[in-house]
């Protein structure tokens, strides 16, 4: 059902990094997905842009990304541009960009019990040696329905999400959610969590959370970006 629309999203995906240098010979990465909106601008989750993917830290000094069909080459230096941590997104913007493909957003709502789709690089890693780092990344696909399109309370504002009934693989934060025409919708920004009755942990349920393409735009366009 996705397979073309995975064929089209590919060209407009990124790994995206962010780098910290907290002492001599010791480097901080957090690492997830992002998606061309615009030639050069990529959007994230904004976590992701913070020591530990935490936005409660300070952020990160440095970006890096590459395009999902580059990956293997060099990668590409980003700027940050802005944040809404509320909303959890975030825009950079690509230096010398090798492509300018983006997504196509649709703001209007979807209607619960649509299927889609998201792709990404969920489990990726980096490491570090003394030849350089390694910025471990397979793209993967997952597939889910739009099960609800909520408002929650959150530092005085109500913010809009959707929720999939899918259980996403770890690392999911940034991947574009995408209708069969290919269209994204939101971005994935997190699953919902469950105390466990001991309440000494916590496991993942069968919901994830996305920010709509509309806030997207919105934020996008009020940093001066057309979209």
């Amino acid at each position: 059902m996705f397979v073309n629309a995975c064929n089209q999203i590919r060209e407009t995906i990124y790994g995206v990094m962010g780098l910290s240098v907290l002492a001599t010979n010791q480097v901080a990465a957090s690492n997830g997905t992002a998606f061309m909106i615009a030639p050069g601008i990529i959007a994230t989750a904004a976590h992701l842009c913070h020591l530990n993917s935490d936005s409660t830290q300070p952020r990160h000094s440095q970006f890096e990304a590459i395009r999902s069909p580059d990956v293997g080459q060099s990668l590409e230096a980003a700027t940050f541009i802005a944040e809404d941590t509320q909303r959890d997104i975030a825009l950079l913007r690509l230096t010398s960009p090798r492509s300018n493909a983006c997504v196509v957003l649709d703001v209007n709502r979807i209607p619960s019990g649509t299927p889609c789709g998201s792709l990404g690089f969920p489990l990726a890693s980096v490491s570090f040696s003394q030849s350089g780092r390694l910025f471990n990344l397979v793209e993967r696909f997952q597939s889910a329905s739009v099960s609800a399109f909520i408002s929650i309370a959150q530092s005085g504002q109500q913010l809009s999400q959707y929720e999939t009934d899918s259980l996403m693989y770890p690392g999911s934060s940034g991947c574009p959610g995408f209708l069969e025409n290919a269209k994204v919708f939101a971005m994935h920004v997190r699953s919902v969590m469950d105390q466990n009755a001991a309440q000494t942990s916590q496991t993942r349920i069968s919901i994830s959370r996305w920010v709509p393409a509309s806030d997207i735009r919105d934020f996008a366009r009020t940093n001066g970006i057309s979209v």
